[in-house]
């Protein structure tokens, strides 16, 4: 799950392509959102099983925003105090990973996420909260994590603690995977201007030959200053661009495996 945003990034140009999300994919990324959280594996997969074959891998990389977190859809999760997520914005990007299915799932449960995304922690520690070892080995098809995590976004530090989890489900006769991650408080900092108050985060995972489709959705409430947020072009270059370097390094964990 994407975490920092790195110095090279920050003057990105805008990615031509960036576009408002299609219906379908914003609908897709809204009811896989709530198909995880009620753990409804098999409409998640009958979900995307109908998704998938939409989607058209020439136009790849897919990137740009998309609607809102509803408030009933935010509520699916506990956080602290009432946030408003609409002052989240949403985030997507659709493209393919170089996993086949082993180096994906090694890829989402490895304990230690430095070593998938070498360049982006500060700090890193996650625990699960349910068995490991089951959810590898396909006797069970959800594992739950906690993760406390720090990152330098060159402007500042901060230190977030997140849950998340991961669940396994049937597309077309064949494995897919999700994640779903949630800020349960906002990030401590030690600049007041540098927030992220909200986080909220789904990733399908489908196969696609040797490798994987990473439909990738994110809301977030995230400022570098007062006049600098989530709503301003340069964050949102930020936060774009940032997920494509998180599908390279996972491409890129996957092939040393």
């Amino acid at each position: 799950m994407l975490r920092g945003m790195t110095l090279l990034t920050l003057f990105a140009c805008a990615d031509p392509n960036q576009a408002e999300a299609p219906p379908s994919l914003d609908e897709f990324l809204h009811a896989a959102w709530v198909d995880f959280a009620t753990e409804d594996r098999a409409a998640l997969g009958d979900l995307t099983t109908l998704f998938a074959p939409t989607v058209d891998t020439a136009e790849f990389p897919m990137n740009g925003t998309f609607s809102d977190l509803t408030a009933e859809e935010a509520a699916l999760v506990d956080v602290e105090g009432s946030p408003d997520p609409a002052e989240a914005a949403g985030f997507y990007l659709v493209d393919a990973v170089d996993c086949d299915h082993d180096a994906l799932v090694d890829a989402l449960t490895n304990p230690d996420q430095t070593e998938v995304f070498p360049e982006s922690y500060e700090a890193y520690a996650r625990t699960y909260d349910t068995d490991l070892d089951a959810f590898i080995a396909g006797d069970t098809d959800v594992v739950w994590w906690h993760t406390t995590y720090t990152v330098d976004v060159f402007v500042g530090v901060y230190t977030a603690s997140i849950r998340a989890g991961a669940q396994r489900f049937e597309v077309d006769g064949a494995p897919g995977y999700a994640t779903y991650t949630w800020a349960p408080a906002p990030a401590e900092t030690e600049d007041p201007t540098l927030r992220l108050d909200q986080d909220y985060q789904i990733e399908v995972y489908w196969p696609d030959g040797d490798q994987h489709v990473h439909a990738y959705g994110m809301w977030r409430q995230f400022q570098t200053n007062d006049e600098t947020d989530q709503d301003t072009e340069i964050i949102r270059n930020l936060i774009i661009d940032a997920m494509k370097d998180y599908f390279a390094n996972t491409s890129a964990y996957c092939q040393t495996l």
